[in-house]
């Protein structure tokens, strides 16, 4: 008997590659999702640049790879923690993202002009903290949005620190958990858990093949570089917050002309252009003017 491999044709196989871009079934009872691999780095690196623009401007984010567990197993790791529910199409149930609530209020202090200490830990979140928290879930849905390009639009749909009301999901079911830790500094060791139930990931075998994988559409060179010129030309916003001071409502309410609200000017302070984080530097003086020396430019998405 011949044990020399049949030949394949090339076409037959790159269309089932194609195919198989979202699913990958290594048998009866077992899948893998290589996509979620692109799809993490990409998530991981827009979470970097949330939190820096929060006011961590040296943070770091390393991601681990996915792995499969329970949904109970994976509300207890992060407990006490917070929830954050996504209803994303064409998926047949939610995008789960969790976290632990001493990194959420964390997150909160240093937002406000702290410097990310740890707090008393508490069960109730306050109406601001609550604030920030639904805010922070839907700054990451976009982002989770845009790592998966077209392949599904997350929707905020639930905030809750009780797992009991992430509906749609059982104890029992099956995970694929990606962990995202925060290195650096105050948030050394916290984590993000983005976790997608199996049998979702599943039901979009047939979807449209991962973006990366699809044949690159032929460029005219004259084109780009005259499309690069003109870009060179666009005007884009910089922008710098110096201090969040933070006071009371009753403290609010009673100030009057002449007063002195006191603020915290940090050594490094964030630059922004149009939104997203460009650089850190330290303030200063220029030709009598105030400025900003820019001491750190930050690598982008396709610099890591």
């Amino acid at each position: 008997m011949s044990l020399e491999p049949k030949p394949v044709d090339a076409s037959a196989k790159q269309a089932a590659d194609a195919k198989a871009s979202l699913l990958l079934r290594k048998s009866e009872d077992s899948y893998a999702f290589p996509v979620l691999d692109s799809v993490g780095n990409q998530f991981a690196r827009s979470l970097r640049d949330l939190v820096r623009a929060l006011g961590a401007p040296t943070v770091q984010i390393e991601r681990a790879p996915a792995v499969q567990m329970r949904f109970a197993d994976w509300c207890a790791e992060v407990a006490p923690g917070l929830f954050w529910r996504y209803h994303a199409q064409p998926l047949k149930g939610p995008v789960l993202l969790a976290a632990t609530r001493p990194l959420v209020l964390q997150l909160v202090d240093i937002f406000y002009g702290g410097k990310g200490q740890n707090v008393a830990e508490r069960e109730d979140l306050t109406d601001a903290e609550e604030r920030f928290a639904a805010r922070l879930g839907r700054d990451m849905g976009m982002q989770l949005a845009a790592a998966w390009k077209s392949g599904i639009e997350p929707e905020l749909d639930c905030v809750t620190s009780d797992p009991a009301k992430l509906a749609a999901v059982r104890a029992d079911d099956e995970l694929l958990v990606q962990r995202f830790t925060l290195r650096g500094g105050v948030f050394e060791g916290r984590t993000i858990l983005c976790a997608y139930p199996q049998a979702a990931l599943r039901g979009i075998a047939g979807a449209d093949p991962a973006p990366d994988m699809r044949d690159s559409p032929s460029i005219d060179p004259v084109w780009t570089a005259t499309l690069n010129k003109a870009l060179k030309n666009v005007r884009m916003p910089v922008r710098s917050v110096l201090a969040r001071p933070e006071i009371s409502l009753v403290k609010l309410l009673s100030l009057e002309v002449g007063d002195i609200i006191p603020l915290t000017i940090p050594r490094n302070v964030p630059v922004t252009v149009a939104g997203r984080n460009f650089a850190s530097g330290s303030i200063g003086e220029a030709n009598g003017n105030a400025a900003i020396m820019i001491e750190r430019i930050e690598e982008g998405p396709d610099n890591d």
